[in-house]
């Protein structure tokens, strides 16, 4: 069968060649989009579960902020009461005063262990003592919520805050509580859609499994929660909304943690179903069948038009080459027409005298590159021979003053030679790595100072620069560094020096213990003869240097723009 076909494929037309190509080149495409389509429709679920979350977090937003704001109070007035004698005059005073804080509040007030309230904000005195609800509250003394479906004082339907007030020895004397009306604090309805979503059902749960608030009082919560999910189960799924599957369709539950021991329990209901829920179920299948109709129409339209192939193949080729410098091989080129054929000659002989030509710059080049380095090498022998020069000088002066000035001459050159040699080494290259030639100065004068291991810091972003730029930064931290260096009795850490680049400028930082020649008054005579130097180098560079002295440390700050050399 596959050598039928083998015999059969040269007689083939052009556009069954290039449909038969297009469709097979195209199935993982199909398979691709099938697998793309079912990954926007997991994506749209994820989303549509992340949404409710929130929704129905600010559908009560206003209530939960509102019983926090009670059980702050309540911890807040509980405080105050546990420091101060509740049963003062003063006690009527503060909870009048925060009942005028929160407007919702039918009553605040501070009931004593023995029942019996005398301090209210609505000044009415009432006995507590045989309350069921005061009798737990006495039993287990923390701070609680409490739905009363008719408030013992205000005969309304009350949230109540509870928290315990103890004395000095951490006992329990009483509560404070405040109560809340419940109109104020039952859910609103939300009239948001989130993809087509919205509850049907809100409910606040206790930590003990008890309903405080709901959307709907007529309904249980067990009937309103589909699937028959426990409240254990419930607790487990706070966070991470869910579909549930029910006889009428698929559902959303969310639980969201409001705070410690209230919890937010919403179903969502998808607000109508229809055409989409339904072609969503066709929709993978219906972007690759579309696809592959639409290639088999391009390859019959084309079919006409491709019988350039080959010029559209020399083409390609001569724009690989003009990007990769890579000579691509042109396929099939033998059964092409004779023009086409004396035109890929003509290219071949271009490539050929272009190669030709550029192998000869590039032996140019190498030859240059050598001669610069021996340039190179020749300047360093020069400075090094200055430096022994300087020495014979030095051993041969008497003055201390003139043996300390040539012993600062000659630890100049030195750095001057190393930097030249760590800058150089590169020769060539149209951008140097500062970190790498940095890190070699402050080598190489930790050898000419003798200091030891650990005293520099140093913090180097990869930053590039060319050459003209990279000598005179260089040589400025040759000149900061070297006169910390020449501090004696230096600890470790004692030297940071860091280099950055940020919004188009290059900061070279060096930081070090004080010393004479980079104090900021250190404006005449030999020892400001540093300072001098390096705002030449920043000039240089076209920015500025600032030295600034905070106790025993002493910093050089040089910054200027950055000029990152083209990309060869």
């Amino acid at each position: 069968m596959i050598e039928r076909l083998r015999k059969l494929w040269p007689r083939t037309s052009l556009g069954t060649r290039l449909g038969t190509t297009l469709m097979i080149a195209l199935m993982p495409l199909g398979l691709l989009s099938i697998l793309q389509t079912r990954d926007a429709l997991a994506q749209l679920d994820a989303t549509t579960l992340e949404g409710v979350g929130g929704a129905a977090v600010q559908s009560v937003r206003p209530q939960i902020e509102l019983i926090n704001q009670a059980q702050i109070s309540a911890r807040a007035l509980a405080a105050i009461l546990s420091r101060q004698s509740p049963d003062g005059p003063g006690c009527s005073d503060w909870v009048r005063s925060l009942a005028r804080d929160i407007p919702q509040a039918t009553l605040v007030a501070y009931i004593p262990l023995a029942g019996l309230m005398t301090c209210s904000s609505t000044g009415e005195v009432f006995d507590f003592t045989d309350n069921p609800r005061f009798r737990a509250m006495i039993a287990t003394p923390l701070p609680k919520l409490i739905y009363n479906p008719q408030g013992p004082v205000s005969g309304t339907a009350i949230v109540g805050v509870t928290h315990p007030v103890f004395d000095a020895s951490g006992a329990t004397q009483g509560f404070v509580t405040i109560s809340l009306n419940y109109a104020a604090v039952a859910p609103d309805a939300y009239v948001d859609q989130v993809a087509s979503w919205q509850p049907s059902y809100l409910a606040t749960f206790q930590s003990d499994g008890s309903v405080l608030l709901a959307s709907d009082t007529t309904v249980a919560p067990d009937d309103a929660i589909p699937g028959g999910i426990s409240g254990e189960r419930l607790a487990s799924l706070a966070g991470r909304p869910a579909f549930v599957a029910t006889p009428e369709g698929r559902k959303i539950l969310s639980v969201v943690n409001i705070t410690r021991d209230l919890s937010l329990v919403s179903v969502w209901e998808r607000a109508s179903g229809g055409a989409w829920s339904r072609a969503t179920a066709l929709t993978p299948y219906l972007l690759p069948a579309l696809t592959w109709i639409a290639a088999l129409v391009a390859a019959s339209f084309a079919s006409s038009r491709l019988v350039v192939r080959h010029v559209r193949a020399l083409a390609r080729s001569m724009d690989d080459y003009i990007s990769t410098r890579l000579r691509v091989q042109i396929p099939d080129l033998s059964g092409a027409p004779t023009e086409i054929q004396r035109l890929h000659a003509a290219y071949e002989g271009l490539i050929r005298t272009i190669e030709q030509e550029e192998a000869e710059l590039q032996n140019l080049l190498v030859d240059k590159d050598v001669l610069l380095r021996e340039v190179d090498h020749r300047s360093g022998n020069s400075l090094q021979i200055i430096a022994s020069v300087m020495r014979m000088y030095r051993r041969e002066a008497t003055d201390p003053k003139l043996r300390q000035v040539l012993d600062s001459l000659i630890n100049r050159v030195i750095a001057l030679s190393s930097t030249h040699t760590s800058l150089y080494a590169v020769s060539g290259r149209q951008d140097i790595a500062m970190d790498m030639v940095l890190t070699n100065v402050v080598r190489r004068l930790k050898e000419i100072h003798g200091v030891g291991l650990g005293v520099a810091s140093k913090t180097f972003q990869p930053v590039r620069m060319d050459a003209q730029s990279a000598v005179p930064l260089a040589l400025a931290l040759a000149e900061a560094v070297g006169c910390y260096f020449s501090r004696p009795g230096l600890a470790q850490q004692a030297v940071s020096i860091a280099l950055s680049e940020s919004d188009g400028m290059v900061r070279l930082e060096v930081e070090g213990p004080v010393v004479p020649e980079l104090q900021p008054e250190t404006t005449s005579g030999l020892a400001a003869l540093p300072q001098r130097m390096l705002r030449q180098f920043a000039a240089q560079l076209g920015g500025t240097v600032v030295l600034r002295q905070e106790g025993e440390r002493v910093k050089v700050d040089l910054h200027f723009p950055s000029a990152r050399p083209e990309a060869a």
